[in-house]
């Protein structure tokens, strides 16, 4: 394995650490769901194992992961910044709600994303494969990047 390899991995781990409990803390199961139903339907599914899940499932989770981070990220510095709680709330929701639609954006609903995740934390092979997953994503997000810098560069005939 190599060095970028291993840093990619290391961060693939620790995202999956903090941006997925993050999102499930923020979401719940389902963003129709009070909160109440929320915690009481996260209470009592049962954590999927790993090898339960579909490679189009970790694919889609990867996907999503990206784009829950980012939303993370982005609004989480904004939520902080802010001094008013009406206004802070009001953000937190506005993540929420972008959250949600990039996580069914990518395939999956709430709460298959918040399975996926929370089997993740336990299972080194889930994050394994959502790992690569999501260094398969940058990579060919990387070749599509190469490839429109060289056809932009390229003189028109």
């Amino acid at each position: 394995m190599t060095l970028k390899t291993k840093f990619f991995a290391a961060g693939a781990a620790l995202a999956l650490m903090t941006a997925p409990a993050a999102f499930a803390q923020d979401a719940g199961v389902d963003a129709t769901m009070s909160d109440e139903a929320a915690a009481s339907a996260m209470a009592t599914e049962p954590a999927a194992s790993g090898a339960g899940f579909t490679d189009a499932q970790v694919e889609d989770f990867a996907e999503a992961m990206t784009d829950v981070q980012a939303l993370n990220e982005e609004y989480g510095a904004k939520v902080a910044a802010e001094a008013d709680a009406t206004a802070q709330t009001a953000l937190q929701q506005e993540m929420t709600s972008k959250m949600t639609a990039a996580v069914e954006d990518s395939g999956l609903t709430a709460t298959e994303y918040n399975q996926i995740a929370a089997a993740a934390q336990t299972d080194a092979e889930l994050r394994a494969r959502i790992g690569q997953a999501m260094q398969a994503d940058a990579g060919a997000a990387a070749d599509a990047s190469a490839n429109v810098e060289a056809a932009e560069s390229e003189p028109d005939m």
